[in-house]
């Protein structure tokens, strides 16, 4: 049928936010929101799974389709009108990817957490909806990640550490055991973290930094041994 979402084989969480195959015989479309570069990575991790978006929906689109999904205005009637849908958002940065996740949740969206089968997530775990694991991603037991995160490609959370909502890991992340990392935080490419730091919330943490101290909320830290270099404004999604 012309202009219908094409069917996929989608997925719903389990109350451990672990990745389960839906009963449904006609799953809700699933709609990816956001067409830049992290979004190619999600729907790799997608397609990994024998997943498919039915949409990519984007606020400006600049071509018509990537990696084979279509691409539609945020503007666009086909998704507007969906009574139901599952969503995950492809945007790396926290702030926008909040705002785009809670509006959707209130349009009646349903998060999908996607779990790349080359990422390993232990059984004591807990995964929160709408999360992303990368390829290589590990969680230990005992920890607990919340909604809306993006663990990027072989960054690794140790055992009881508790990550907020809207946090983005990058590439190569190591979080030691028993660490806390408030909401909306970002730790950049090959950070690390030593055991039982608290790092709060609107928190970012520069390229290969080396956490040895608890750091406040809304600042920027960097450098080894990671130092406040300034503090952020305190922004809302």
């Amino acid at each position: 049928m012309p202009g219908s979402p094409p069917t996929s084989d989608l997925a719903k969480t389990d109350h451990g936010g672990h990745v389960v195959h839906s009963s449904s015989k006609v799953p809700d479309p699933l709609i990816l929101y956001g067409a830049g570069g992290h979004a190619r990575v999600v729907l790799d991790a997608l397609a990994c799974s024998a997943r498919k978006a039915a949409w990519i929906v984007d606020d400006h689109p600049r071509c018509d389709s990537l990696d084979g999904v279509e691409i539609i205005a945020a503007a666009d009637g086909r998704w507007l009108t969906l009574v139901s849908f599952r969503f995950v958002v492809g945007i790396g940065d926290n702030c926008t990817r909040a705002a785009i996740f809670e509006r959707l949740l209130v349009r009646g969206g349903i998060p999908l957490t996607v779990v790349h089968p080359a990422s390993i997530v232990s059984d004591r775990s807990f995964v929160g909806p709408g999360t992303v694991l990368m390829a290589g991603a590990i969680v230990n037991p005992g920890a607990s990640i919340g909604m809306n995160c993006i663990l990027n490609t072989a960054c690794s959370v140790d055992h009881d550490c508790l990550v907020g909502d809207h946090v983005h890991l990058c590439p190569g992340v190591r979080v030691a055991g028993g660490v806390r990392i408030g909401s909306g935080t970002m730790l950049g490419t090959g950070a690390c973290v030593t055991p039982g730091r608290s790092i709060g919330s609107g928190v970012v943490i520069g390229a290969g930094a080396v956490v040895v101290r608890d750091l406040p909320d809304n600042c920027s830290a960097y450098g080894n041994p990671a130092r406040v270099h300034r503090f952020l404004s305190t922004l809302q999604p």
